[in-house]
């Protein structure tokens, strides 16, 4: 359970520090306090989005490893392998979590963190969309 815990926490840290690199990199491109333009905006999402799946990509890359670890398992196992991986740790991060994949032993562990992840992350894109789209309005 600790190498579980330990490697979710590795995963929280490289994802905060990724997804708030890029939201400073979109505040740079449609700055909330600016007047976008439509093009300037649609960058900024852009960027965003992308943050959203390279998280993704990090905790698939997490699950991955703790599988070959022996930390545990999924209940279907992955017959893409690496697809299923990113499309459980996408629907996970960004809070979905449809249940037609679930993790078993202490993947669970890592499932919840990436979970938290995901909340904080959509919390922090909420607060620079509103901020921005609110500026248009004035």
């Amino acid at each position: 359970m600790t190498t579980a815990l330990i490697i979710g926490v590795i995963l929280f840290v490289l994802s905060l520090y990724l997804h708030l690199t890029m939201l400073r990199g979109a505040k740079r491109i449609s700055p909330p306090e600016g007047d976008p333009h439509h093009l300037r905006l649609i960058g900024g999402s852009v960027l965003v989005l992308i943050s959203h799946l390279l998280i993704a990509g990090i905790f698939a890359g997490g699950f991955g490893l703790a599988e070959s670890l022996g930390l545990g398992g999924f209940e279907k196992e992955p017959t893409d392998g690496w697809m299923d991986y990113y499309y459980f740790a996408l629907i996970t991060v960004s809070t979905v979590g449809l249940g037609d994949i679930y993790p078993t032993g202490h993947l669970r562990a890592i499932t919840g963190i990436a979970a938290i992840t995901g909340f904080l992350m959509i919390s922090c894109t909420a607060q620079y969309v509103y901020k921005t789209m609110s500026q248009q309005e004035d």
